[in-house]
């Protein structure tokens, strides 16, 4: 830009009224000259301390020359954004810094350091999630989580009269130092056996025996008419060893007695069944029924003809011996 130099003489007799007019008039002359000139085009607009575009949706471009940049110690965008030094930032108070790429562009960030906050949902390392290395926690206090209290080597409910529940998910199950849980309960009175490898499942108490079979059961007679109470198959057992208690509940009559019943081959070489009954502890002045046996269809069957037709229950142990 050019200087313009002022020179006004001290002599009033020379007019230098009148030459001071007309170097004013040069500079504003100048001035207009350099407005209308390309550093000043149509569509920008300087007034005080601001460069406006003046063209309906102009873009306002700073753009330097070859190497240089466009320099500027404090920059704010839009009234939130504010960019000073190496600082990015909101300046409305409580508003998000959002970056956000276009179409199927990414948000590119070459070094992160995150201080407080998390990244959910994030494949971290190419595109392909991988296993990241973790360092142990070790806190020597307690810690609840949701009604759960750990401390030391101490699992507990802090509810009070609450319940400890270990749940897997699915066909998985809960294993406790190797034993691994069945998944639903088991029938009334059974308890937990274990395979030998860790596997825990439910299974009705029998005792272990070589030659025989221990069992029990119940059967109601309501008829005088000679009926089955029990059976045997005589292809697996040559005997059976009864105790059975009798109950007349009807008539206020109670008898618990033993019955000895074995099977083999007759006199005439047929297969038959034979039966001692002895011991007999009744309540009433007789025994309660009669008792029989038989073989029908390779079953020895404990029969029993009761004194009455009212109902009569019959609850036996039994004790099976092998052939």
């Amino acid at each position: 830009m050019a200087r313009i130099n002022l020179n006004v003489g001290s002599n009033a007799n020379t007019g230098d009224g009148q030459t001071l007019r007309s170097a004013m008039q040069d500079v504003n002359t100048m001035f207009t000259e350099i407005y209308a000139s390309s550093l000043f085009e149509d569509g920008i607009s300087l007034s005080g301390n601001e460069i406006r575009a003046t063209r309906s949706n102009d873009d306002l471009v700073l753009r330097p020359s070859g190497t240089g940049v466009v320099t500027m110690d404090n920059l704010t965008i839009d009234s939130n954004i504010n960019i000073t030094d190496n600082e990015i930032k909101t300046t409305v108070s409580n508003s998000d810094l959002k970056l956000t790429a276009s179409g199927t562009g990414s948000v590119v960030i070459a070094k992160a350091d995150i201080n407080a906050g998390t990244i959910d949902n994030t494949t971290i390392g190419a595109t392909t999630p991988a296993a990241g290395t973790f360092t142990t926690l070790t806190a020597s206090l307690s810690a609840t989580l949701d009604g759960v209290l750990v401390k030391d080597n101490t699992i507990s409910t802090n509810a009070t009269n609450a319940d400890l529940e270990l749940s897997a998910a699915g066909t998985g199950t809960v294993s406790i130092n190797g034993l691994k849980m069945p998944s639903s309960d088991g029938s009334a009175n059974q308890l937990l056996k274990t395979s030998g490898t860790g596997v825990l499942s439910f299974a009705t108490v029998t005792p272990t025996l070589s030659h025989s079979e221990l069992g029990d059961g119940t059967n109601t007679i309501a008829t005088s008419t000679t009926t089955q109470v029990d059976t045997f198959n005589s292809a697996s057992y040559r005997s059976a060893k009864y105790y059975i208690s009798i109950s007349d509940s009807t008539n206020g009559r109670h008898e618990f007695v033993e019955a000895n019943v074995i099977h083999g081959p007759s006199a005439d070489s047929t297969i038959e069944a034979y039966l001692t009954v002895f011991g007999s502890t009744t309540s009433y002045t007789a025994p309660l029924c009669t008792f029989t046996a038989d073989i029908d269809d390779g079953l020895v069957r404990l029969l029993a003809t009761n004194i009455t037709s009212d109902s009569i229950v019959f609850k036996f142990q039994r004790i099976l011996f092998d052939l």
